[in-house]
């Protein structure tokens, strides 16, 4: 029995230390890879945050244009209005110079003494000067 037990323990040993040996070098190599990939990602994680940091400000500044744009059509909009108000304003100020003209025109063809008074005040030394 000893002599078996002797055989068992001589072949055993070996098989265990290789056992062990290999299971330490094959950790440190898992390890050794994974330290690697994490390397590997924590760079192209890099890349994609500063990418995506070029992306949100080129967004912003595009943004940013399409606001001034508008603000821009929205003022040209407003002078447009005010050009068109004056315009109106100042045609209906001719309908109406026009309209009391031809009030006074009228007035005055009916009523040829008009027009001698008229010129009356026009030969005025007063409204000569």
């Amino acid at each position: 029995m000893q002599e078996i037990l002797n055989t068992l323990l001589v072949s055993c040993i070996p098989a265990i230390i290789t056992g062990i040996v290999t299971y330490l070098t094959a950790s440190k190599k898992a390890k050794s890879e994974i330290a690697t990939l994490q390397e590997s990602n924590k760079h192209d994680i890099d890349k994609l945050m500063k990418q995506h940091e070029v992306d949100i400000e080129s967004l912003k500044e595009k943004h940013q244009l399409e606001i001034e744009k508008s603000e821009q059509d929205h003022q040209h909009k407003i002078e447009i209005m005010q050009l068109e108000h004056k315009n109106a304003l100042e045609s209906n100020e001719k309908q109406q110079s026009n309209a009391a003209m031809f009030s006074v025109m009228s007035d005055v063809i009916a009523n040829p003494q008009k027009l001698q008074g008229l010129l009356d005040l026009a030969n005025n030394p007063a409204f000569k000067k």
